[in-house]
């Protein structure tokens, strides 16, 4: 999936990666979910939470939605140092992982939310 506005509500505010001009034509699996939450209505673009720059909320749902969100995600092969098995310490997950992680623990959505 393309990206389109989702970059000004997701990739921008909660991206570490995301660099203007560069793989726009792409969008992270996070980003794509939150994306089809937004347009299925189950969540409103305008109200997400603030970014929460918080790693043991990441590692929490590592395992829960790495099958969910990270397996099918593009970047995930090449660009993914989250996932992989020796992570660097100081690494962050995508923008759309942590808002999907934000959204999940401030019950806004549900693990059921993420299929398909």
């Amino acid at each position: 999936m393309a990206k389109n506005n989702f970059q000004e509500y997701i990739c921008r505010p909660y991206c570490s990666f995301f660099k203007t001009g560069e793989k726009e034509d792409m969008a992270c699996r996070g980003a794509e979910i939150v994306d089809l939450l937004v347009h299925k209505g189950l969540i409103n673009a305008i109200e997400l939470p603030s970014l929460k720059k918080d790693s043991s909320l990441w590692e929490r749902y590592r395992t829960d939605f790495g099958d969910r969100i990270c397996s099918p995600c593009p970047f995930r092969p090449a660009d993914c140092d989250f996932q992989a098995a020796d992570p660097p310490l100081d690494n962050e997950p995508c923008g759309g992982f942590i808002l999907l992680a934000l959204l999940y623990n401030n019950r806004l959505i549900r693990i059921g939310d993420l299929e398909n």
